[in-house]
């Protein structure tokens, strides 16, 4: 049985300034074995310098972005539940390879968006998989006048056939886990999709993020590319990067 594990367990805060166990992502990593994958490639490091750069001028923020994303967005796609076992390979040179498993059938897969900055990502995942089953929106705002910056939702689409498919959400930016857990309440009781067949790829996210999500959901995969130590007061990831929505379209 797991241990509770609490965000104030990885960040202590002290007068002067915010500080975190320099193993934050090591602990949550081990609390959920299973539900969070961190992508990993050496391209990560260029990639964030130029996103997290407050000085990057939109072009050249969205033209690194979608590198960053098509490195994540495969590795979202490993991870989706209805991959084919492993089978063996026959080499045009002859030789059978064995263990190797196909990449999802796309016809099976729904990618939905938490627009605006979801649609970053879901365009991403079409230009990969061309034959994407279908495709849903949900539109959710933060509430900039509550405490918590509470979700509102405002609209949602989602295919009529989505209960049978693997389901990608798509959300760049992971902070309190509001609007992902709306979005997710969507998927799941309007949608009847199975969390156990929801990936939930975000480039960055935070500790206080995953627990909410994972907590409630405990099924879902959440793949991301990197994990940030803390919020601030504004509900903002730290270090971040920013609005990731406004500074993709040009909007900051």
């Amino acid at each position: 049985k797991k241990t509770a594990l609490t965000c104030t367990s990885i960040i202590m805060v002290s007068s002067d300034d915010v500080t975190h166990s320099e193993n934050y992502v090591t602990e949550l990593i081990e609390f959920y074995p299973d539900n969070l994958i961190i992508s990993k490639s050496p391209a990560y490091e260029g990639l964030f310098s130029v996103i997290r750069d407050k000085n990057t001028q939109t072009p050249s923020f969205v033209y690194h972005a979608d590198r960053l994303m098509r490195i994540l967005v495969e590795d979202a796609l490993a991870a989706l539940s209805s991959r084919p076992p492993a089978a063996s390979v026959e080499t045009p040179c002859g030789p059978t390879v064995q263990n190797f498993r196909r990449p999802v059938d796309p016809g099976i897969v729904t990618a939905v968006s938490i627009v605006r900055a979801g649609d970053s990502l879901l365009e991403v995942v079409r230009g990969i998989l061309p034959g994407l089953a279908s495709v849903g929106k949900i539109l959710i705002q933060r509430d900039e006048n509550s405490l918590q910056k509470n979700a509102v939702v405002y609209y949602d689409k989602l295919p009529p056939t989505i209960s049978k498919n693997d389901v990608i959400l798509c959300d760049p930016m992971l902070a309190t886990g509001g609007s992902s857990l709306a979005a997710l309440d969507i998927l799941v009781k309007k949608g009847g999709v199975d969390p156990g067949r929801i990936v939930f790829c975000n480039v960055l996210t935070c500790p206080e993020g995953v627990h909410a999500v994972l907590k409630a959901y405990p099924a879902v995969t959440i793949v991301t590319a990197q994990i940030d130590p803390y919020l601030n007061e504004q509900k903002f990831i730290v270090p971040g990067l920013g609005d990731f929505g406004c500074r993709y379209f040009g909007t900051a």
